[in-house]
C-alpha cells in the first residue's frame, strides 16, 4: 500500500556554491558555528537536549540536482503523553543547485534543522536556506500558474473571507463545488490563506495532485510513489511559479 509523500519546500540560497567541498557532516557542524541557533525554531533553542544526533549525507549530483540523505535523533513527546521518548528520522532532501529544494517525508520542525545545517555545512551561514513560506500572492501566482498548465483548483482553505453579509472566518471547500467560483477573487478577498490543493494532468510527462499550506509544507497525493524526476518536476514548478 503506497501512502501521501508530505514535503516542505525550502528556499532557494542566499549566496550560489557551485561545488561542494565536504560531502558529509554531521550536527556538530550546525552547533558549533556562531551564531547559528539564532536560525533555529525556539523549541531547539530553549531546549537543546531535544537533539540527541543529526547527519547529512550527499548521496550524488545528477544533472542540476543534488541528493541528500538525512538522519536525525531526537526527543519527542507521544501522542497524548506528557513524556519525551527518542526517536529516529531519516528522510531525503532534493536541491536545485541554487534553486528550491524540496524535503520528503520531514516535519516542519526536523526539514528546518536540515535547512540550518545545510546552509552552514554548505554556505558558511546559517541563514542561507529557510523553509519558503507561502503568502497570498505566492498563493495567487501558484494558482495562475497551475491555469496556464492546464490544472485546476481542487482544494481552497482560507480565513476571514470579506463577503457582502459580512467576514465569514473559515472558508473550506474541495472538489466539484468549486466549479463556478472565481478562485482569484476569493483568494483576494481573504485575509489568509491556509492550503490550496491542485491538480495539474502534465507537469513533466506526469499527472499530479498535491495541496500547499502556507507554512511551505505540504502533500503529494498523485503521483503515488514519486521518483526523483518527479521530485525534480515539483521543484522547477515552485520556481516557475513563484520566481524566488
Amino acid at each position: 500500500m503506497s501512502f501521501p509523500k508530505n514535503f516542505v519546500i525550502i528556499s532557494k540560497p542566499r549566496k550560489e556554491v557551485h561545488r561542494i567541498e565536504k560531502k558529509h557532516f554531521g550536527l556538530d557542524v550546525l552547533m558549533n558555528f556562531p551564531g547559528a541557533w539564532r536560525a533555529l525554531n525556539r523549541k531547539w533553542v530553549e531546549n537543546p537536549d531535544l537533539l540527541k544526533a543529526g547527519e547529512i549525507k550527499l548521496l550524488s549530483e545528477i544533472d542540476e540536482f543534488r541528493h541528500f540523505l538525512v538522519k536525525i535523533k531526537y526527543l519527542r513527546k507521544g501522542i497524548a503523553s506528557k513524556h519525551f521518548f527518542e526517536d529516529d528520522a531519516e528522510f531525503e532532501l532534493w536541491q536545485h543547485i541554487n534553486g528550491f529544494s524540496l524535503a520528503v517525508n520531514a516535519t516542519e520542525d526536523l526539514a528546518e534543522i536540515a535547512a540550518v545545517m545545510l546552509s552552514v555545512g554548505i554556505y558558511r551561514d546559517p541563514f542561507a536556506l529557510r523553509i519558503r513560506r507561502i503568502s497570498k500572492e505566492d498563493f495567487l501566482a501558484l494558482v495562475r500558474y497551475v491555469k496556464s498548465l492546464g490544472g485546476v483548483v481542487n482544494i481552497l482553505h482560507l480565513r476571514w473571507v470579506r463577503t457582502e453579509k459580512g467576514i465569514l472566518s473559515t472558508f473550506k471547500i474541495s472538489g466539484k463545488t468549486l466549479n463556478g467560483f472565481d478562485i482569484e477573487k476569493l483568494i483576494e478577498a481573504s485575509k489568509r490563506v491556509t492550503r490550496i490543493g491542485f491538480h495539474i494532468p502534465n507537469l513533466g510527462g506526469t499527472e499530479f495532485n498535491f495541496w500547499v499550506a502556507h507554512w511551505g509544507g505540504g502533500t503529494i497525493y498523485i503521483p503515488q510513489m514519486p521518483e526523483r524526476h518527479n521530485i525534480w518536476s515539483l521543484i522547477l514548478f515552485f520556481e516557475r511559479a513563484l520566481g524566488n
